[in-house]
């Protein structure tokens, strides 16, 4: 056997192998480059360091640098982070060295200048005898895939915001087809009230001319009796007289008669009242906006509004002269008595009574706004619900006293119909007050919020 012979056919053995390899080794890297993803194998070549052992023309195009410079430099360079925030080299260390795979989602500035979100999946590579020696990163460019995200989430956000728009218009139509048939029945009652009470009136009228009548005719007889002749008639009649008069009380009743009348009278009064304002209070709302008097408003819904509160607050009211304003008066009536209500309502929670709570509604003019303030002592609002109060269903009440649609449609009418604004400041256990302002010369005059 020929010693050199052999040398020679394991030489020229080797070299096909070689060739073999660099051949593959160059299909490996026209494969790898031709895909648009970022790969890149690291060497751990210290704690928690990796460097550049190799990527594909993607990565070096990304960088700005040729493939030939980022051999050998630190894997860190190519995305521009700190490894320390955030413990992330030691958190992508620790998982590799476990065997487990790393994912990670990360922002990286283009040679361009454009910013490309990536998506990176890293795994380890060990040797046999199990030691960590490098890693395989593989990017993909999910900016695209982001954007579609975001207009997925942008298009469920606003499908969520008009299905709640929808049953928010639906249950402000059913609200005010309700108003609408309470108002009919409030009128129906008003009017029904109107008559008999006006019978009432007439009939105390006629009673109280009658008293007088007949309190002049036992003055005539007293009288009387006493112009004639003096003697055992007169002395008999006087006496007479004077027992009947004791008899059925006469004096108390002279004293007695007069008061029942005027008390009678303030009654009928204010049944009187109550009727208007309830016929007032009931008028049909139409889409049209018409000059109104909101002090005026404002003190009918108290009228209206007086067995929710009387029990738990005083009202005090300091109202300012006010031009009228153009609005449709009865939505605006819904706010006050929403308002109102829920002011009573806090004041009740806050364990006051008609002593301690009170209730101020003040009106006055800023500019070409018309300035509502309603304000309680009650027990205030948590900071973190005031964000809340004006979305539908929202409600801090037990389950029957509120529905969570009174601020939300009170918030439609003041700022979507009439252009105004409504604001609310609250101190929890010392009260809250709210704060609506109303274009005085219509919608088109104010500004949307």
């Amino acid at each position: 056997m020929n010693p050199r012979a052999d040398e020679s056919q394991e030489l020229q053995r080797l070299r096909a192998d070689n060739a073999a390899l660099s051949q593959q080794l160059t299909l490996r890297d026209h494969a790898l480059d031709a895909t648009h993803s970022f790969f890149v194998i690291g060497e751990l070549v210290g704690p928690d360091r990796y460097e550049i052992a190799y990527c594909n023309k993607a990565v070096a195009d990304q960088a700005g640098i040729s493939r030939e410079e980022l051999i050998g430099r630190d894997v860190g360079m190519l995305t521009g982070w700190d490894a320390r925030i955030n413990n992330f080299g030691a958190r992508l260390d620790a998982a590799l060295r476990s065997g487990e795979t790393f994912r990670y989602e990360d922002d990286v500035v283009r040679k361009d200048g454009r910013r490309t979100a990536l998506g990176v999946t890293i795994t380890p590579i060990f040797r046999r005898d199990g030691q960590l020696t490098h890693a395989v990163a593989i990017g993909a460019n999910i900016t695209a895939k982001r954007e579609d995200a975001r207009k997925k989430q942008e298009l469920q956000d606003q499908l969520v915001a008009e299905m709640k728009e929808r049953e928010r218009v639906v249950l402000e139509l059913q609200l005010a087809q309700k108003l609408e048939s309470v108002g009919r029945l409030a009128a129906g009652v008003a009017h029904e009230i109107n008559t008999p009470i006006q019978y009432v009136g007439d009939s105390v009228q006629f009673l109280r001319s009658a008293y007088e009548d007949l309190i002049r005719l036992i003055d005539a007889l007293q009288r009387t009796i006493e112009s004639v002749a003096a003697g055992p008639v007169r002395d008999a009649l006087q006496i007479e007289l004077a027992e009947l008069l004791e008899k059925y009380d006469v004096n108390f009743i002279r004293s007695e008669v007069p008061r029942a009348f005027e008390r009678t009278f303030d009654g009928v009064e204010r049944v009187t009242t109550i009727v208007k304002a309830m016929k007032e209070f009931a008028h049909p709302d139409t889409e049209e906006q018409s000059p109104a008097d909101l002090n005026h408003a404002i003190e009918t819904t108290l009228l209206v509004a007086s067995n929710e509160y009387k029990y738990s607050a005083r009202i005090h009211t300091d109202f300012a002269a006010l031009p009228p304003v153009m609005c449709n008066v009865g939505e605006l009536n819904q706010v006050f008595l929403n308002l109102i209500v829920n002011a009573a309502h806090a004041i009740n929670d806050a364990g006051k009574d008609a002593e301690t709570g009170e209730i101020r509604v003040s009106t006055s003019l800023d500019g070409d706004m018309a300035v509502i303030n309603v304000r309680d002592n009650g027990c205030g609002i948590p900071e973190e619900n005031i964000s809340k109060l004006y979305d539908p269903f929202f409600t801090t009440k037990e389950v029957g006293r509120g529905t969570g649609q009174g601020l939300s449609i009170a918030h439609s009418i003041l700022v979507e119909k009439h252009g105004g604004d409504i604001s609310v400041s609250s101190q929890l256990g010392h009260g809250t007050e709210f704060v609506l302002r109303v274009p005085i010369h219509g919608r088109s005059a104010g500004t949307v919020s």
